[in-house]
């Protein structure tokens, strides 16, 4: 990632959070990566799905799991795909240099 957008990055404790105009940027890769380990969702050792920044629990079992999907599913639909999205983040919302 390039030194401009590394400016844009905060650490919360082990967790690393970004602005919207630098996630909305993030190659497909580099999502992954911030998403991945401990990024923002992971497994305790109480086998537990978390949220890594604020530490509480989101599903316990895979039943409460396949239902977190569902609902990612449906909140999909109300987002736009990156190649469907003509705008881009205007210069009003990205942080000043």
């Amino acid at each position: 990632m390039n030194s401009e957008n590394n400016k844009n990055r905060i650490n919360v404790g082990e967790v690393e959070i970004v602005d919207v105009p630098t996630m909305y940027d993030m190659s497909e890769e580099q999502y992954r990566n911030l998403i991945r380990g401990d990024g923002l969702i992971h497994v305790d050792h109480h086998e537990v799905l978390c949220s890594s920044i604020a530490g509480y629990p989101i599903a316990t079992t895979q039943e409460q799991l396949d239902i977190f999907i569902e609902e990612l599913q449906r909140l999909r639909g109300k987002m736009i795909a990156r190649s469907e999205n003509a705008r881009t983040i205007d210069d009003t919302d990205k942080p000043s240099a």
